[in-house]
């Protein structure tokens, strides 16, 4: 059986924030499993989702308006309430 890992080790895989790790849990982006209070994560699940999500082309600017609109972080509530 594969060993999991812990949100703070596929922040460091991944280079993000742990913060960013949960931000993904909760919208539900990236794969997880759930034992009691805890999230855990499978090494080869998670490089299938990086495969699945590897992107060529470039994103539209609408389309990545779209997203910050949905999930805005302070700073960018902000910014988007301002323009």
């Amino acid at each position: 059986m594969e060993k999991l890992m812990t949100a703070k080790q596929v922040g460091e895989l991944l280079e993000v924030n742990l913060s960013t790790v949960y931000h993904w849990v909760h919208i539900g982006l990236i794969p997880y499993v759930k034992l009691g209070k805890c999230v855990r994560f499978k090494k080869s699940e998670l490089f299938r989702w990086i495969d699945k999500n590897l992107r060529k082309e470039r994103t539209s600017f609408k389309r990545a308006e779209k997203v910050l609109r949905r999930y805005p972080s302070p700073r960018q509530k902000e910014f988007l309430e301002f323009n």
